[in-house]
């Protein structure tokens, strides 16, 4: 987390945030926490009372496509690349829900060396497109080892999920494993509840910073030769025909929410 005097910066995954701690690096009285890090990990309950509680946010497609590609080349420093690649069975990874027999099972006899393959080229579209498969096909989702195959939800997606832990309390997105209400009216609740009340996009990122520092009267700093994403932002051709049509689909299918919230377009049509 970033916190400064009246805001906080919740940073999700794959979302600038390794471009924006650097240019706050720059300030002495900012305070840099672990990256990524959470109001439910922090535990500084109040932040909650600051006026600016900021988010990041991705385009879906721009952002499935990075956490991959940097999954590729960092292994099992990636999260992601160390719940899909692990049998993951130890009692603090487990849930008592419908899904407990399914995803032990699956873990057991699921093809780590298959799944490895995925990460080896950060170039294959195949590759890409398996792994796109595998995130957002409900019927995939116990090979992935972590709290998102326990969602009982057919149509949640792997970034949406991502979202609500990153910015709601642990209390709020746990309705995400009820089934005593329909997914739409738990997605609005947990909308209502999330912490952040300002987002900065991926895509407008500096943009975004400077206006928010401007209207805040902090003095602006060097925003030259700061490490920013790699990944691509912009949408050439050659990039999103990297996604199959079919993985478009799915993505708009269960990254809705996304969608429409943060007023990103669908392109498959």
């Amino acid at each position: 987390m970033i916190i400064g005097k009246n805001f906080f910066i919740a940073e999700m995954p794959k979302a600038g945030s390794t471009f924006i701690r650097n240019y706050f690096k720059q300030y002495k009285d900012i305070e840099l926490t672990i990256q990524h890090e959470t109001i439910n990990q922090n535990n500084r309950l109040e932040l909650l009372e600051m006026d600016h509680r900021i988010g990041l946010i991705r385009n879906p497609y721009s952002w499935y496509l990075s956490i991959w590609r940097w999954s590729c080349f960092m292994k099992k420093k990636s999260p992601l690349y160390s719940d899909l690649i692990s049998k993951r069975l130890k009692l603090k990874r487990l849930r008592l829900n419908k899904r407990l027999i399914g995803y032990i099972f699956n873990q057991i006899t699921k093809d780590t060396n298959s799944l490895k393959s995925l990460f080896e080229d950060p170039s294959s579209k195949v590759n890409f497109n398996e792994f796109l498969k595998i995130i957002l096909n409900f019927k995939y989702r116990n090979t992935i080892g972590s709290d998102y195959s326990f969602i009982p939800h057919k149509n949640i997606g792997y970034m949406t999920f991502s979202f609500f832990l990153q910015n709601a309390m642990r209390k709020d997105y746990q309705m995400l494993f009820d089934t005593s209400f329909k997914f739409s009216k738990i997605i609005k609740l947990v909308d209502k509840r999330l912490y952040t009340n300002l987002f900065f996009k991926t895509e407008n990122l500096e943009n975004d910073l400077k206006k928010f520092l401007i209207k805040n009267k902090y003095k602006i700093k060097n925003f030259k030769n700061l490490k920013k994403n790699q990944s691509p932002d912009k949408f050439q051709d050659s990039y999103i025909n990297f996604f199959s049509k079919d993985n478009m689909k799915l993505i708009e299918l269960k990254d809705s929410y996304i969608f429409k919230k943060f007023k990103y377009k669908k392109l498959s049509k």
